[in-house]
């Protein structure tokens, strides 16, 4: 009778599941009318391997990058088109080398527009910024003398990031000013592209090539040293730094060709006797003799 009663609870415990729980094809139905997808839904949880299953990796298209795939890693072209410009642009120089965002850059492209286009300033306004340009040039002068060299330096920047271009003898005075700072903080490559400039800008300006000769000569840069003298004395015939310097480099050119050739022929040597040692010689079984042409005869002298 137990047994009766068991089997009958758990018939009707088996109907009721089953009148709750819908069939697989009606669920997919369901699924098909409520997103309109195809009924055929794939279970990848589950051990039957379709055909119709494959690894979506194998037809992924260029789609934006998720990191995943190693050809991700690398920039994009658009990406690697802003660095190069970024780079481009940090790499802009002026015409003393000083690159753009530094203290000293000098925007030229700027100073023209106010000569030209549609962005041309008056004569008026130009002559206010040359006497803009002036007040900063002696405030420079003045902190000069007190000592403060970097604010002076930074005077005569401020001075020719306003000066036009149309008054390039306003502009060769600053950067002879400044290449004058350039020098006393021991940055004579600066100092020297500074003065280069003021010559360009105005190429009979004397304080500007003594300027640069001085130090071509500070840097032992002799030949260009005295090439700058002897344009002083152009201009100049009785000036008189130039004239002792003018007699006494071609000594100094002469005397350092003359070490610089020593030097020369000493390391020659040492290279010689390291190819020559292994076989018993040496450069001294060698000697030069020079002939009525002035060419030279080397002769073998063997060892005694």
């Amino acid at each position: 009778t137990k047994l009766k009663l068991l089997d009958s609870l758990l018939q009707e415990i088996f109907k009721y599941e089953t009148n709750q729980i819908m069939s697989k094809s009606d669920a997919e139905k369901v699924v098909a009318e409520a997103t309109g997808t195809d009924p055929s839904v794939i279970n990848y949880d589950s051990d039957d391997q379709s055909d119709d299953y494959e690894d979506a990796s194998e037809e992924h298209g260029e789609g934006p990058n998720d990191l995943t795939r190693p050809s991700d890693w690398r920039p994009s072209d658009s990406q690697t088109q802003n660095t190069e410009s970024t780079n481009e642009d940090d790499l802009e120089e002026d015409a003393t080398g000083h690159t753009k965002g530094s203290p000293d850059y000098i925007d030229e492209e700027l100073l023209l527009s106010w000569e030209v286009g549609d962005t041309a300033l008056s004569e008026a306004e130009l002559e206010q910024k040359r006497l803009e340009a002036a007040q900063y040039k002696l405030e420079g002068n003045s902190l000069y003398l007190d000592g403060k060299t970097m604010e002076a330096l930074d005077k005569y920047t401020a001075g020719l990031r306003v000066c036009p271009v149309k008054f390039p003898s306003d502009r060769a005075v600053m950067y002879a000013n400044r290449g004058q700072m350039k020098r006393v903080m021991g940055l004579n490559d600066h100092a020297i592209k500074n003065c280069t400039k003021a010559v360009e800008l105005n190429p009979q300006y004397l304080k500007a090539l003594l300027r640069r000769a001085e130090i071509y000569e500070e840097t032992d840069k002799l030949d260009e040293a005295l090439k700058d003298y002897q344009t002083v004395l152009s201009m100049d015939p009785r000036h008189v730094s130039a004239n002792k310097a003018v007699r006494s480099l071609p000594g100094k050119i002469e005397e350092r060709n003359e070490k610089m050739k020593a030097e020369m022929m000493d390391n020659l040597k040492k290279l010689g006797n390291m190819c020559l040692n292994p076989f018993g010689l040496s450069t001294e079984n060698f000697k030069m003799e020079q002939n009525e042409g002035g060419s030279y005869n080397i002769q073998f002298q063997q060892n005694k």
